[in-house]
């Protein structure tokens, strides 16, 4: 949320705060102890001065210019600009950019030559010096906003010295800068802290911080302010209407805001439309309370706040017609509906710039129920932002008084005509905790005094009752109690978080400490994390979310194995995953613009209804519950940069770095339908299918558009998570002796397992390890049909002596007759 300073000092002073700190230094303050400032923004430009306009006539060359001949005080002296500006005839006092000002990203002003004169600068629109984004039709004639005596004594001065009047609280009149700074606060994941989402919330949390004084604009009373004798007819015909409030207002005008209204929106992050309009988003974003206005005269008969009917449809301020479920909350008239509550307006009741009379509605909604509507359309709006949250009720009725404040100051002079409110009481929340003080010394580690602890909770809002000298009681304020507040821990939080973590001195902790036990499953996964990443792999987290679509890219069949998202907000996101495969493939090829080399690995779960265990995993399984297991953890990866040989390397790597054994393979197999059914292949154990691996189907390469060379491997996370957990882990010394490499090239039958030869490799001593494919060759004209020479390295290392050339060869010896007794011969023998 963007926070101008300048509008927080409408509620709490930050002179005083400003003159000791530097911007930084307050939002680093800010950060440690209310939420993180993502960014600052400064609004401010050099060498912007205002300027008198001496005299203007027009270019006796140029039907569109005109020479303005301007005064920029004493030190800058008078300059002749060139302007296009046709209502600079009408201006005395202008803002002046004087050569060397940078506009914008990087327009530097100079002196120019126009129609064969020197124009040294340029007079400027108020968009140009950043005051606003709308481009302005003319130049900005300051006299328009500001008296001209008080410009005369400000010639020469920087136009961001200026200050402008504001709505302060009570319709009292107040200064604001043009000279200021944004905030950008990062409250996206504070969803606990709804009153953050909202000027006065933050206002309120700079006052604790800097003990300043907040003044509150909002009544505490959870009542209505009554503005009108005359109550509206309006129907609530739903429990997720917790609060609805309605006020109408007629003799109104509708034009666009003054310049401090959309200067302050704008640097807000809000979009000025119309007057009437911007007087709901002001609301929203100094209170956090949501507003819509709806131009009565196109409301026919009764409003209601209802469940849409099935089918029904509503064409929405953003130009998209939406059709509506029973699920959905609506605000509706007589016709049909004219909002989605809590969601976004309808465009069949707009205020536009006929408008004379007005509904203004300010209510509270089901957080649950705006959030699934949201997703359910696909909307995302700054009421459904806050509605989400879980907004407190009361709330929606205190925004009315400040509407007419924001009316006078534009100059309005509305008629009331009406209103109606209407609460749910169960609604609001009435919270008291019994804090003991104990509790907070216990969780601190220090003794904070008593006085410290009241005046902290009494700034943010909290009520202390019941004080003894074990314990006192503390009332939640009502835009705390929703779900936030709830606990003594809660309370605890809140006096430490403002008296300072960093206030807490350091003490070394002592104690007896217990060793826990190994988590196996975090040790896995942290260990294949580092087997991959070390090889050049980049690990991935995708959604796990797929649609029909993509089930049918990869040749899936059985759709009726898919799990359907009920609450699903995009046709992207339909069902959930029952493989890592199509989002692998999607990552490769949105990468290949980068780069070729690509390595992508992930471990995630997939999901389908009858997904059930291998029956030797499930007796692994000791001690954990049987469940119908709808979801399965497993490791996936997809390659550009591998072959099958090299992948084939690196799985067995994996394999003897967690087994110490190469699992036995079989090629040309695989049940997966994305795969290549001529160049794809499986790992096993002891009858459990560990993984499968090969080239991806032509017709898969051709959806997603990645090369014919992809390759994708695919193991059960769990079944080598139960193998791993159970194999029986023995540790040797490391030897200090040199170690010798060697190498055996053996021809194999196609079909034969070549985990199963290299396990026979290592098994013939003890001296042996580190067992690896190297390369794998088949040409039937060279060795023959239906065979293949696979060259195996291994390292030969003993334990307490050096090894000889005659030890090396007589267990190199002993490799090549184990291997011929096994039916295999060594290549050219």
């Amino acid at each position: 949320m963007k926070t101008p300073l300048s509008w927080i000092s409408v509620y709490t002073p930050l002179d005083a705060i400003l003159k000791e700190k530097s911007i930084t230094e307050l939002a680093h303050l800010y950060s440690i102890h209310t939420a993180e400032i993502d960014d600052i923004l400064t609004h401010d430009l050099d060498k912007i001065v205002i300027g008198k306009v001496i005299s203007c006539e027009k270019h006796p060359d140029s039907k569109k210019l005109s020479i303005v001949r301007v005064f920029l005080g004493e030190n800058l002296g008078e300059e002749t600009i060139l302007t296009g500006a046709e209502n600079i005839v009408n201006a005395k006092y202008v803002p002046v950019a004087t050569v060397g000002a940078v506009l914008g990203e990087d327009f530097v002003i100079g002196e120019r030559k126009m129609a064969g004169m020197i124009s040294r600068g340029m007079i400027c629109g108020d968009n140009e010096i950043g005051l606003v984004s709308e481009v302005a039709a003319g130049i900005m004639i300051l006299e328009e906003i500001w008296d001209e005596k008080f410009l005369e004594t400000m010639v020469g001065k920087s136009v961001f010295d200026l200050s402008i009047d504001f709505p302060g609280i009570g319709g009292k009149i107040v200064q604001i800068p043009l000279r200021d700074t944004t905030f950008e606060i990062d409250n996206k994941f504070i969803t606990n802290r709804p009153d953050l989402f909202s000027v006065t919330g933050n206002a309120r949390e700079w006052a604790t911080i800097f003990d300043e004084n907040f003044t509150n604009p909002l009544p505490l009373e959870a009542t209505p302010t009554q503005l009108s004798n005359k109550m509206l007819d309006v129907a609530i015909e739903s429990d997720k209407c917790l609060a609805y409030t309605l006020l109408e207002t007629d003799n109104l005008t509708t034009e666009k805001s003054p310049l401090a209204i959309r200067m302050m929106m704008e640097r807000s992050g809000l979009n000025p439309k119309l007057d009437l309009v911007d007087i709901t988003n002001m609301i929203l974003t100094e209170y956090g309370q949501p507003m819509h206005a709806f131009d009565a005269d196109k409301i026919v008969g009764k409003i209601s706040v209802r469940m849409a009917k099935n089918g029904e449809k509503i064409e929405a301020l953003n130009d998209e017609t939406y059709e509506l479920t029973d699920k959905d909350l609506v605000i509706a008239d007589e016709s049909g509906p004219i909002a989605i509550a809590g969601v976004i307006g309808g465009k069949n009741s707009a205020v536009s710039e006929a408008t004379t009379r007005v509904f203004w509605e300010s209510a509270t909604f089901d957080a649950t129920s705006v959030r699934l509507t949201a997703q359910r359309h696909s909307i995302r709006t700054d009421a459904s932002t806050r509605y989400e949250k879980s907004l407190d009720p009361t709330l929606a009725l205190k925004p009315f008084p400040r509407v007419l404040e924001y009316l006078e100051f534009l100059g309005k002079n509305p008629e009331i005509k009406g209103q109606f409110s209407g609460i749910n009481t169960d609604a609001v929340h009435d919270i008291n905790i019994l804090v003991p003080f104990a509790l907070v010394e216990q969780k601190s580690g220090i003794s904070i005094p008593q006085e410290t602890i009241f005046h902290i909770l009494q700034k943010l809002g909290f009520v202390i009752s019941n004080i003894t000298e074990e314990s006192f009681s503390v009332h939640v304020p009502s835009w705390r109690a929703t779900k936030d507040i709830n606990i003594p821990e809660d309370i605890v939080e809140e006096i430490l978080r403002i008296y300072g973590y960093e206030n807490i001195p350091a003490i070394a902790l002592s104690g007896d400490f217990s060793i826990q036990a190994k988590n196996f499953e975090i040790s896995l996964t942290n260990r294949i994390l580092s087997f991959f990443s070390a090889r050049g792999w980049n690990e991935v987290y995708n959604y796990s979310f797929t649609n029909l679509g993509l089930e049918k890219m990869i040749l899936s069949e059985n759709h009726d194995q898919l799990i359907a998202i009920q609450n699903t907000y995009t046709e992207d996101f339909t069902h959930m995953r029952t493989s890592l495969a199509p989002r692998l493939f999607i990552n490769i090829a949105e990468n290949l613009r980068h780069q070729e080399n690509l390595k992508f690995f992930e471990i995630g779960k997939i999901y389908a209804k009858n997904l059930e265990r291998d029956s030797k995993i499930e007796k692994l399984l000791v001690g954990q519950e049987k469940l119908p297991f709808p979801e399965r953890t497993k490791l996936a990866g997809a390659t550009t940069s591998e072959t099958i040989a090299s992948l084939r390397n690196l799985l067995d790597a994996f394999f003897v770095e967690l087994f110490g054994f190469i699992p036995a393979v079989s090629q040309g197999a695989s049940l997966a339908p994305f795969l290549h059914p001529g160049v794809c292949g499986e790992y096993s154990h002891d009858g459990i299918l560990l993984a499968k691996f090969g080239k991806i189907h032509p017709q898969v390469v051709e959806n997603f558009e990645i090369p014919d060379t992809a390759i994708y491997f695919e193991i059960d996370f769990e079944a080598i998570f139960q193998l791993e957990k159970n194999t029986e882990k023995r540790l040797k010394p490391i030897s200090i002796y040199q170690p010798i490499t060697r190498e055996l090239n053996f021809l194999l039958p196609k079909h034969t397992e070549i985990g199963s030869v290299a396990y026979k490799i290592e098994a013939v001593h003890p001296w042996i390890s580190r067992v690896v494919v190297d390369d794998i060759f088949e040409d039937a004209e060279k060795i023959g049909k239906n065979m293949r020479s696979v060259n195996f390295s291994f390292v030969v290392q003993s334990p307490d002596s050096t090894i000889s050339d005659e030890d090396a060869k007589n267990i190199q010896e002993s490799i090549i007759q184990a291997i011929a007794d096994a039916g295999y011969k060594l290549r050219g023998m």
